[in-house]
């Protein structure tokens, strides 16, 4: 017992001298008045605060904390958790307002910081700016509850003590009286706890007895039921095997004849036989083979119709691999391949020469005569080279004084169209090199 008081003297001897009944007096809010009217009531207010309480002013704190405490407002909480180790125990807020008929009302706030309660919240109204003097305000201020305690600065040190100490011990014995509620409460939930345990493990050991039992039973009729399924899934798989052996066949044969929608509507169904065998990959695969081959022939066809060089050029490899790997040798697409490859050619050469990009146009006929020597557009358009030639000579002469890089251009296209033999080539040659040089 003596040293418990021991420790609470020396406890108490490092509180006093930092405690002391001192108000911060933050800076007031205004509203709704003239700034000069608001400015006299706050020089009025400072003045009677400073020379009438123990206080500390909103002047004498950093930008940093005042930003800090501005924050909080009429919340006790906010204070104690922002001001709680500051030297001062109250927070005293001011609000100067101003209504319609000018009268003014000066609102007073009182917040102690430790118990983290509002002490005093009154308002006054004055009928004139000037009647809120240094004395009006410190009648105002002298009604406060905790007056007394700021108007004295600090306390008795006896009386200090005194407080302390009673709200130590009466902390002590509330801790006391928890501990020993908690105690009981935890004896309490141990003893149900082993309880329930008890029951559950007989109420376990019945259920597992009753569920090995039922197992037992279930384990066996399923046992039954399985042998019976195996048998009859047995048999339906050998039968699918076989029809899915007979459609496989007969979709490779509709694809040799060309009946490529035909064959992949019959595929897809035949796809949803399941006979856990090889024949499944082998559907699969010629299922997967068949839909791509489709997309990209749909492609070729559309551009053989629109006669666009790059929905026929770009998808023709992968529909001549794709049908090769259907079919060995190929369907009766590949004997087209040439001719859709033919027209895609053709179709590239009329782009390129449109864009008067003749050296790819003429890469274009060329490849497209070689692929199908019928196709006497390409032919004619390679005969008839040496008119187009001349025109494309005739085109770069007449802008070879105002735009001579086309000009250039068009010529170097010549060297690349015909052979040195041709006379167009040579003044090509020669036009070339004025320009260059």
């Amino acid at each position: 017992m003596k040293k418990k008081i021991f420790i609470l003297a020396l406890m108490i001897s490092f509180i006093l001298p930092a405690y002391a009944d001192t108000v911060f007096f933050m800076k007031p809010v205004t509203k709704e008045i003239e700034k000069s009217d608001a400015n006299k009531i706050i020089k009025n207010l400072e003045s009677t605060v400073s020379s009438k309480l123990n206080s500390v002013s909103y002047k004498d704190v950093s930008k940093a904390k005042l930003k800090k405490f501005g924050k909080c407002g009429m919340k006790p909480e906010c204070w104690s958790e922002n001001a709680g180790d500051e030297d001062f125990q109250y927070v005293l807020l001011s609000l100067i307002s101003m209504n319609e008929d000018e009268e003014v009302t000066v609102r007073l706030v009182l917040i102690n910081i430790e118990d983290e309660e509002v002490v005093d919240d009154e308002s006054k109204t004055y009928d004139y700016a000037d009647d809120a003097n240094e004395k009006a305000i410190f009648s105002q201020i002298r009604k406060m509850s905790a007056f007394s305690e700021i108007k004295g600065g600090k306390k008795s040190k006896k009386d200090e003590v005194d407080k302390r100490t009673k709200k130590l011990e009466e902390e002590r014995k509330k801790r006391e009286r928890e501990l020993e509620r908690q105690r009981e409460e935890e004896e309490r939930l141990e003893k149900e706890r082993k309880k329930r345990e008890r029951m559950e493990e007989e109420r376990q050991r019945r259920e597992e007895e009753a569920e090995i039992a039922r197992l037992e039973k279930e384990r066996a009729k399923k046992e039954a039921e399985k042998k019976k399924e195996q048998a009859s899934k047995k048999k339906s798989l050998k039968d699918n095997a076989e029809k899915l052996e007979r459609a496989h066949e007969l979709v490779l044969e509709m694809c040799s004849q060309g009946k490529y929608n035909a064959a992949i509507k019959a595929i897809v169904k035949v796809s949803e036989i399941k006979c856990e065998c090889e024949e499944d990959a082998k559907v699969l695969a010629l299922k997967t083979q068949l839909l791509n081959f489709n997309k990209v022939r749909e492609q070729i066809l559309k551009g053989v119709e629109a006669k666009n060089s790059s929905l026929i050029l770009d998808n023709i490899e992968a529909a001549k691999a794709l049908d090769e790997s259907i079919v060995p040798g190929g369907t009766e697409f590949s004997q087209k391949v040439d001719k859709y490859a033919a027209t895609g050619w053709l179709a590239r050469g009329k782009e390129m020469e449109k864009a008067n990009n003749y050296v790819e146009a003429n890469e274009a006929f060329e490849k497209c005569a070689e692929i199908d020597p019928e196709k006497t557009e390409c032919s004619d358009w390679l005969n008839s080279k040496d008119k187009l030639v001349k025109a494309i000579y005739d085109k770069a002469s007449v802008m070879k004084n105002f735009n001579p890089t086309k000009a250039k251009e068009l010529l170097r296209a010549i060297l690349k169209l015909v052979t040195a033999e041709n006379e167009h080539y040579k003044k090509a040659e020669q036009d070339l090199q004025q320009l260059e040089y």
